[in-house]
């Protein structure tokens, strides 16, 4: 014979044992839900930290990157600088212009001197051509063999000089000057002649050089 469970407690009982379990129920499932959310808050948080530390690395990127554009565009207008001067000394041999030749002429020149004829000439040189690595040691070898050093052709502005002195010694200091000049080089005398200038007996004088590259 079955026996049969007989519940005798009050239905006031039963409510009350119902609501603590769905209580109890409800506080488990709240401690899950806490801890979910200071795991995902933990995670969060590293998340959040790691993204700050590669934004701060972005950022030191950023700007070494704007430091090495700034460089490069002071960089790029010296290199145009200094291709516009390089085809400027190809062409025309000097960077020196005409204006700065008679600035400088005018210092040099005395008071007891004058210049009759002024040329200045493009003229195509030959150069030699330096060898990779020791100069000395590779004119050294090309004298040992025999071997003629290798030229280039430049072009170089050629400055003719005509004018009148009244002896041949201002005609050594004036030349001395040009020789020491920073603008001119080369300086080599062509001739110095007797001539009859308004009436009176002068030296007239022809002399060559080369400006500066």
């Amino acid at each position: 014979m079955k026996m049969e469970n007989l519940d005798f407690l009050p239905e006031r009982v039963k409510v009350q044992y119902a609501m603590r379990r769905r209580l109890i129920r409800q506080g488990y499932l709240l401690g899950v839900c806490v801890l979910g959310l200071i795991t995902l808050s933990y995670v969060s948080r590293g998340r959040i930290s790691k993204a700050q530390a590669e934004l701060d690395l972005l950022k030191g990127r950023s700007g070494n990157i704007a430091r090495q554009l700034a460089v490069r565009d002071a960089l790029q207008e010296q290199q145009a600088d200094l291709l516009i001067k390089k085809r400027i000394s190809d062409h025309l041999g000097s960077r020196i212009n005409a204006m700065q030749v008679l600035i400088e002429l005018d210092s040099l020149l005395p008071a007891s001197m004058a210049l009759r004829k002024l040329e200045l000439e493009t003229k195509k040189v030959q150069v030699p051509v330096e060898q990779a690595g020791n100069v000395h040691s590779s004119r050294r070898a090309g004298k040992a063999f025999g071997r003629k050093p290798k030229e280039r052709q430049i072009k170089r502005i050629r400055v003719v000089l005509t004018g009148l002195a009244p002896t041949d010694v201002d005609i050594a200091n004036f030349i001395g000057q040009l020789s020491a000049s920073g603008v001119f080089e080369d300086v080599n005398m062509g001739y110095a002649k007797n001539v009859t200038f308004r009436g009176r007996s002068a030296r007239e004088f022809q002399t060559s050089c080369y400006v500066t590259r």
